[in-house]
């Protein structure tokens, strides 16, 4: 469990930064609020692009990705 300060700041515990690869004054956070609660989420794990980044280099051309992604 966390205090929040009067800056708003709270620290995450130890268990869930490693578990969300989270390093101090390298990973960028952001917070989602979903209905009643906030989760924390590690944007560069958490992009759904990131993954498929690459993925097509050299294999299609933008218009079959266009066609694949809009059909």
């Amino acid at each position: 469990m966390s205090i929040v300060t009067t800056k708003g700041q709270a620290t995450i515990p130890k268990h869930i930064r490693d578990h969300l690869g989270i390093t101090p004054g390298e990973t960028d956070v952001d917070f989602v609020v979903v209905n009643d609660h906030v989760e924390l989420v590690n944007k560069e794990t958490h992009n759904p692009f990131t993954k498929a980044r690459g993925i097509t280099k050299g294999k299609m051309t933008t218009k079959q990705i266009m066609t694949l992604t809009r059909d």
